[in-house]
């Protein structure tokens, strides 16, 4: 596991909603912003200790999120989301509307209420996708999500820059994360290939040799969310291990 780095302060003052902060990239994103200074608002489908439930793909859900417990938050971090990976024949349509109703229209609903409640600067950061920028066999419908969420990015990156609000997307490729654990023990239930050769796979398609753990994508986040990027928007940031280079 890559080592935190220390705290510097970065986010002090800030106050940031995360997104998918049960597990995964949103809980390190949380812990990294709480680290740097932060006020962290923790949201995810699964209420829990400290974390404060909220389905994304629900509008009045989301509205009432951000006039409630997020209404005062300066940053957001968008890290909830899905995963599912089949041949396209396969693919059911209940399959694909809720892999896109979660990861593309959440990432709307999201978008939208920064949109309407930020009445000072501030940052928004999806957590996109490696998948975002190349499509993947087998993962048809989470690179179409995570293309739109792209494509999302850029489109309220122009619309609310001059309110100087940034927005941004992450991608990372493979991720040591629950959910990549979950996509792998599918693919080896369909394909009868042993789980530690798929995951050996993943890591040997990465020229710095393995996937990303979680702390290193929500670093990236602590960055896009801080003073250092105050001239960073629009831009999709590839956490890859230069695997698309």
């Amino acid at each position: 596991m890559a080592d935190s780095p220390g705290s510097s302060g970065l986010l002090t003052g800030h106050r940031v909603l995360v997104t998918g902060a049960a597990s995964g990239i949103g809980e390190a994103v949380a812990a990294a912003c709480e680290r740097e200074g932060a006020t962290v608002v923790r949201v995810d489908l699964r209420e829990g200790d400290g974390i404060v439930r909220c389905d994304v793909r629900s509008e009045d859900e989301v509205v009432s999120l951000f006039s409630g417990v997020a209404s005062a938050v300066t940053d957001v971090v968008h890290c909830a989301g899905i995963a599912s990976a089949a041949p396209i024949e396969d693919v059911s349509l209940d399959v694909w509307r809720s892999i896109i109703d979660t990861n593309l229209t959440g990432s709307f609903l999201v978008g939208r209420e920064v949109a309407r409640s930020f009445a000072r600067p501030g940052t928004l950061t999806f957590i996109a996708s490696a998948g975002g920028l190349k499509g993947s066999a087998t993962y048809t419908a989470y690179c179409s999500s995570k293309f739109g969420v792209v494509g999302l990015t850029r489109s309220l990156a122009q619309e609310l820059a001059p309110r100087r609000v940034r927005v941004n997307a992450v991608c990372p490729s493979g991720v040591r994360t629950p959910m990549v654990a979950k996509t792998i023990a599918e693919e080896s239930r369909r394909t009868g290939v042993p789980e530690e050769l798929i995951r050996k796979g993943e890591n040997d398609v990465v020229p710095l040799g393995r996937m990303a753990e979680p702390e290193e994508v929500a670093n990236v986040c602590v960055f896009l969310a801080s003073d250092l990027a105050s001239h960073i928007a629009g831009t999709a940031v590839l956490v890859d291990g230069a695997q698309l280079a």
